[in-house]
């Protein structure tokens, strides 16, 4: 009982590891630039497209350090207090899946260096979970996407703070529906890739 606990910890610390390490990619301003360029943000938003990236670059700078998010367009500020209060809100949970991400790592770090073989079953186990929950996520994106997206916010978002009126307010015009379409499929894609190539590696270390 012991010993399938500890596999059950391991693969998890696994997928958290990778789930974080994932979500750091797709904060990184090219990422993220592409995906506001697919989606037409610029355009949603009235503005020139390296003026979209700039916003966006500070809203996610302030995702990650726990800024107000109070990025001015012109002589206003760019966001309502509603749409920074679900910023900030977002950012809270963005923070805590990087410290636990890093906590993972650290502790699989520790468990590569002193056991080894334990090591490549966690990565097994824990890419192997991943893939089928990416693959159901992506699924549950691509083909329901409205309903998927909004039963994602009533859960970690139980206030309600999370709607918003795409032909007034600013948040959802720098970032509009098919910008999260784009990244949520992107990123269970992304996630499957990694997960894979986390199998095949571990399979091949523990021949």
């Amino acid at each position: 009982m012991r010993r399938a606990a500890r596999r059950i910890g391991a693969a998890f610390l696994t997928l958290l590891a990778l789930i974080a390490g994932t979500l750091g990619l797709f904060l990184l301003p090219p990422v993220v630039h592409l995906l506001l360029d697919l989606a037409d943000a610029a355009d949603n938003l009235n503005v020139a497209a390296p003026v979209a990236h700039a916003l966006s670059d500070e809203l996610v700078r302030d995702l990650l350090v726990g800024g107000t998010f109070g990025v001015p367009l012109g002589a206003e500020p760019l966001l309502s207090d509603s749409e920074r209060s679900h910023l900030v809100d977002v950012g809270v949970l963005f923070r805590i899946l990087m410290i636990v991400g890093a906590i993972s790592l650290a502790a699989l770090t520790t468990l590569f260096i002193r056991r080894r073989r334990w090591f490549f079953q966690a990565l097994h186990d824990g890419a192997l979970l991943l893939a089928t929950g990416a693959v159901l996520a992506g699924g549950a994106f691509a083909f329901a996407f409205d309903a998927t997206f909004t039963f994602a916010h009533e859960l970690l978002f139980p206030g309600g703070n999370w709607t918003f009126d795409p032909a007034t307010e600013r948040l959802v015009q720098l970032y509009p529906m098919n910008f999260w379409l784009l990244t949520a499929i992107s990123f269970c894609l992304v996630l499957v890739g990694a997960a894979a190539l986390g199998i095949l590696f571990a399979r091949s270390q523990r021949r």
